[in-house]
């Protein structure tokens, strides 16, 4: 068995679901098939710019998990036909498929440019094109192709995005302690954002709304003080 990322940029419009709902659609789709199991997704913010078409956010969105070792060509085409089956006019959609232990440093360094400059679409075929990455697109131009590849790159790292599909973070509301996070969800800690680690009697408001960060490769609940207590510190998003 091996661990798969498979990531999309949906490019999608103001009548659509949105990038982050639907990979966990896929997410759930995939493991019905039994292609996958042990999955989360993370979502992964890239640069918004008026240059870059995007309806909100301009996010991706990438799942991890465990399957076969050759289930590449297979990953790609039930996703492939997911998509499909979900396309909208208007939409550009990428779909990206890589072993979590193959995605090239030079993907990573294409990523975290995709992050912080607008990338020629032309210029970035030519980057991928020898990489071991099992690719689709579609659309008038396949722009997603370019946020499907730094879902990969970006989740690949253990040190970006945020969970928006993780066992029991959508089951947790109201004030919780931390062990009690921990306990009914995949969050493996909670922290402040200067990384302490808060103890198992500490209250959460969660604001019914708990989403991990990606940090050191584990899922991290990272929350601040406000006032007596303790809530999420990023705010909530609608695309995740």
């Amino acid at each position: 068995m091996a661990r798969w990322l498979v990531s999309i940029d949906d490019t999608d419009n103001e009548e659509s679901i949105g990038t982050g709902r639907l990979a966990r659609q896929l997410a759930e789709h995939l493991a019905q098939a039994q292609l996958l199991s042990d999955i989360s997704t993370t979502r992964h913010q890239l640069l918004v710019h008026p240059d870059i078409p995007y309806t909100s956010h301009n996010s991706s969105a990438c799942s991890e998990a465990t399957g076969g070792d050759d289930a590449g060509p297979k990953l790609l085409d039930a996703a492939r036909s997911f998509l499909l089956e979900h396309f909208h006019d208007g939409a550009n959609p990428g779909l990206c498929v890589c072993r979590a232990d193959a995605v090239p440093r030079s993907l990573v360094a294409l990523a975290q440019r995709a992050q912080r400059e607008v990338l020629d679409l032309a210029a970035f075929d030519v980057a991928v094109r020898w990489l071991p990455l099992h690719l689709w697109w579609s659309g008038e131009t396949g722009q997603g192709r370019i946020g499907a590849c730094a879902g990969v790159a970006l989740r690949s790292t253990g040190a970006d995005g945020r969970f928006i599909g993780l066992a029991g973070i959508r089951d947790l509301s109201g004030t919780l302690p931390v062990g009690e996070i921990l306990a009914r969800s995949g969050v493996a800690a909670v922290e402040t954002s200067e990384g302490v680690a808060l103890p198992p009697d500490a209250l959460i408001d969660t604001r019914d709304w708990v989403r991990p960060s990606l940090r050191g490769g584990r899922p991290v609940f990272v929350v601040r003080q406000e006032e007596e207590r303790f809530v999420p510190n990023e705010r909530r998003s609608k695309d995740d």
